[in-house]
């Protein structure tokens, strides 16, 4: 079976949630943040301190998602062009015409 559009299989788990992984987070948080406040980055390397920073970096800033431009532009015609290939075809798009004249119909209705 291929690839469907839309389907939700995998979106949802029968397992939940896990509640290890918020005390896990806060716990590693705590630790990195001691760490820092210890280490003296005035006695580091430029290139140290840039290392450090590229390190830290993806864990600050959210990752970037591609997005898909659905704002598509589709070319419209300026005006239609009928070709008119006998004159009986002629003369009942001349008769439609003046009937929509006379009871004040507007020929953009019919499209």
């Amino acid at each position: 079976m291929p690839f469907e559009n839309g389907n939700t299989y995998g979106k949802t788990s029968k397992r939940g949630a896990s509640k290890n992984t918020i005390v896990i987070k806060e716990y590693l948080e705590k630790i990195c943040n001691e760490l820092i406040k210890d280490m003296n980055l005035g006695k580091l390397t430029n290139n140290q301190r840039i290392n450090l920073v590229k390190a830290i970096l993806p864990y600050l800033l959210p990752k970037k998602k591609e997005v898909e431009n659905l704002n598509q532009f589709t070319e419209q015609p300026l005006f239609e062009v009928n070709v008119l290939d006998s004159t009986d075809i002629k003369e009942r798009l001349d008769r439609f015409e003046d009937y929509a004249k006379d009871k004040n119909i507007k020929l953009e209705d019919f499209s």
